[in-house]
């Protein structure tokens, strides 16, 4: 059996903080994306295209994206294909759920609740009438999430595989121990031993935007969203190509679908940068070395986050929303990009960083401290995780490492605000 598996397309997406152009065109995007595993899945004569949870994002179905859907559903029919979709927590079934308001055709299979549905997969193209032919190549068991809140595990519910065909499971749940899971709600959780010990010969799985696979024998694998919708969602994006001919050997090979990619572009030696021209050119040096290390897809269109960082002459005009604005105005257009934002956060004077080091008073030993830390060489250790944003870990090598994460640039942004209430200070 063979099947392109993509997940949390998030069609109809608002994208409320764009603007009316930005908003249209990555709307759009997820669309082609999805038009893009459909081709794939075509072109490759897979048995069955697999929608892991989040189709669709909120409450929102546009007469565009029903029209579109029924016209992709078609061509899979077309070819002889089926899907099958297993909805998640943006598109549970439950309340009359998007994907209610479709009629689906006979070879799209819909698992919207915690009721399993086993589908056969059928094999060798469409049949006269145009349906899937008849001879099973393998199932695909899915079960749906019913609501948008789902605590239970699902994993539990699966039934276990029966015969000598290739056996699939398809949900949209949060692997506890999966890199980047932190960065979504908990909703169906499961355990990664759980799953391998299933007896299924793939876990297709959706919800975390990271594409990773946990695990190689059985294969239990994230795609990815299937095109980024946030700056935290960078690099290529897309859907797996799986190829279960041999279950024993299987293989699995990623394809990019994103028509746009998400980038962000750190700028830390801009402390000769005194004017809005040379900070431009800094940029754009940077952009086209990036590229050229990684030049993405052809016809690849990017969002761009430029993040300024350490020592600049600019450090107060950046200050200025209507300045970084203005900027970021202007890099959309030099880099080419279809919209750039400028995050300008714990900028700073330019300051000699070795000389203020050496000094004995409170100054010299604040920076010496951060050296410290960062280098590895003192460690926190009282300091507990929930005094840090952002981590949850107790290990205290992951608190370490997280402290000298923060205080990467750190020193020059404390002799300013020590050198001010110093200077302040008077004599």
């Amino acid at each position: 059996m063979r099947f392109v598996h993509i997940a949390d397309v998030h069609l109809d997406t608002s994208f409320a903080s764009r603007s009316e152009r930005v908003r249209r065109r990555l709307r759009q995007a997820s669309r082609e994306a999805f038009a893009a595993a459909v081709d794939l899945a075509v072109r490759e004569q897979v048995h069955a295209l697999l929608v892991a949870g989040d189709l669709f994002d909120g409450d929102r179905l546009s007469f565009q994206t029903e029209r579109f859907l029924l016209e992709q559903a078609a061509r899979l029919g077309q070819a002889g294909i089926t899907m099958v979709y297993a909805t998640g927590n943006h598109d549970p079934g439950r309340g009359g759920g998007r994907h209610r308001r479709i009629e689906w055709p006979a070879h799209v299979v819909v698992a919207d609740d915690a009721r399993p549905v086993r589908a056969p997969i059928p094999g060798g193209g469409p049949a006269s009438n145009g349906s899937p032919g008849e001879r099973t190549v393998g199932y695909v068991t899915a079960v749906g999430h019913a609501t948008s809140a789902i605590t239970d595990d699902l994993s539990r519910l699966f039934p276990p595989p029966e015969g000598h065909l290739p056996e699939v499971a398809l949900l949209h749940t949060q692997v506890r121990t999966s890199p980047g899971s932190e960065r979504h709600d908990p909703y169906a959780p499961s355990d990664l031993a759980r799953l391998i010990r299933a007896g299924f010969d793939y876990w297709a799985l959706g919800h975390v935007h990271v594409r990773q696979t946990l695990s190689d024998d059985p294969p239990v694998a994230y795609p990815g969203n299937i095109q980024g919708r946030t700056p935290i969602d960078t690099g290529p994006r897309g859907g797996l190509l799986v190829d279960l001919g041999d279950p024993a050997r299987p293989r699995i090979d990623f394809h990019e679908l994103a028509p746009v990619r998400w980038e962000t572009l750190v700028l830390e030696e801009i402390d000769e940068a005194g004017t809005l021209d040379r900070l431009e050119h800094v940029a754009v040096a940077a952009w086209r070395a990036a590229r050229a290390a990684d030049p993405g897809a052809p016809g690849t269109e990017w969002m761009v986050r430029v993040v300024l960082q350490g020592a600049t002459p600019l450090w107060r005009e950046l200050e200025s929303e209507e300045n970084r604005n203005e900027l970021a105005e202007e890099l959309t257009a030099s880099l080419d990009a279809l919209d750039v934002d400028v995050v300008a956060d714990g900028l700073h004077p330019p300051v000699n960083l070795a000389e203020h080091r050496q000094r004995p008073d409170v100054l010299g030993e604040a920076l010496r401290m951060v050296e410290a830390i960062r280098r590895g060489e003192l460690r926190l250790e009282g300091l507990e995780p929930d005094a840090l944003a952002g981590l949850k870990s107790a290990d205290p090598d992951v608190v370490a490492n997280y402290v000298r994460t923060l205080l990467a640039d750190a020193d020059g942004e404390v002799a300013t605000r020590l050198l001010a209430k110093l200077e302040g200070a008077g004599p």
